[in-house]
């Protein structure tokens, strides 16, 4: 017969149910978060649209970045590290990983916009000129852009994807 006995420190068991306490109670929000300015809300949701009376075709930005796989299994990882903190009863550690996690898909979502959104830019959004305003019923002149890729102009949105751990 075969007798194991285990032992741990209370104090151990104690950091353990904080850490595991701390991760059913909080999660890490992706995308635009709260700090992030009312014009990057207004332009992401136009963009994720589309608006027809804009001409502005549909270019989703969030949910297809973190839907690449490659995306998903380093920010997984992270997320693994923070469980394996909190099973040591590590507080910092299980934050770190989180907070590791959320940093990783704000990059990843910068990355999925650096490497270019279909539809390209149209000719008059790159170089300028006139265009009609259907919804003034007027010509309007239109100043160009000045980088060719979609999404990337002033770098207000762009530089407003970010995270942050929330509780539920």
């Amino acid at each position: 017969m075969l007798k194991i006995t285990i032992t741990e420190n209370t104090d151990q068991i104690k950091k353990r149910a904080k850490c595991l306490e701390y991760l059913q109670k909080h999660r890490v929000d992706v995308g635009l978060t709260s700090g992030a300015s009312a014009r990057s809300k207004f332009l992401l949701g136009i963009h994720t649209r589309g608006s027809p009376v804009m001409r502005i075709p549909p270019r989703p930005v969030v949910r297809p970045a973190l839907a690449k796989e490659e995306l998903r299994t380093e920010m997984a990882e992270c997320l693994m590290e923070a469980c394996e903190a909190a099973n040591n009863g590590d507080l910092s550690g299980t934050q770190a990983g989180l907070e590791n996690a959320g940093q990783r898909g704000a990059d990843g979502i910068r990355e999925y916009i650096d490497a270019g959104i279909d539809p390209p830019n149209s000719p008059v959004t790159l170089s300028g000129g006139w265009i009609y305003n259907r919804v003034a019923k007027k010509g309007v002149l239109v100043k160009g852009k000045a980088g060719d890729k979609a999404l990337l102009d002033t770098g207000g949105l762009y530089n407003d994807f970010d995270y942050e751990i929330t509780e539920r």
